[in-house]
């Protein structure tokens, strides 16, 4: 989940304009050599609840004529992650998130062929005091973004091809009336 979490948020990211280099995960420390303008991407923890219900069926390749495959849902997952964009620039950072929140997509596919839901649950401002003097300009905006996504299970099962009714019944005949 954090793969497509990660890949979502960069291609977001690139959509609204910033280089795929400025997309990374939270660095331990903020220093000189990052880019003034970046993506910053942390993980809270992920959520797990049990499922089971059924969520596709589908022929089984290679045997279409006498198989198919249903892929039920074990677990409904949901990670949170907050992707923090740091700027120098209040103008920049106000029309890149704009960008950012327009690029990121309602839902997607995962490799497994499982829906995942994105959602933008709230933003967060840092850095925007009214000081005299600002020599080192930071300002950032914290989107939590929630992604939602499953783990499944395949099982293949066999078609009935044919049935074979055998009528089951009583002949009717010495049966003794009773008066």
């Amino acid at each position: 989940m954090r793969s497509i979490a990660t890949d979502i948020i960069t291609a977001a990211a690139v959509a609204a304009g910033l280089p795929e280099s400025n997309v990374m995960i939270e660095p331990e420390k903020d220093g000189v050599t990052l880019p003034k303008r970046r993506v910053e991407i942390s993980y809270l923890t992920e959520q797990y609840r049990r499922t089971g219900r059924p969520v596709r069926k589908s022929p089984t390749p290679g045997k279409e004529a006498t198989h198919r495959t249903l892929a039920r849902e074990k677990h409904a997952v949901r990670l949170p992650v907050r992707a923090a964009i740091r700027a120098d620039d209040e103008a920049w950072l106000k029309e890149f998130s704009r960008c950012f929140v327009a690029a990121l997509p309602k839902r997607m596919t995962d490799k497994n062929g499982n829906t995942v839901t994105v959602a933008v649950e709230k933003a967060e401002y840092g850095g925007f005091t009214k000081k005299a003097v600002e020599v080192f300009k930071k300002r950032s905006k914290t989107f939590h973004i929630t992604f939602t996504g499953m783990t499944t299970i395949e099982n293949e099962i066999p078609l009935i091809k044919s049935v074979d009714i055998i009528p089951s019944y009583r002949e009717a005949g010495n049966e003794q009336e009773h008066d």
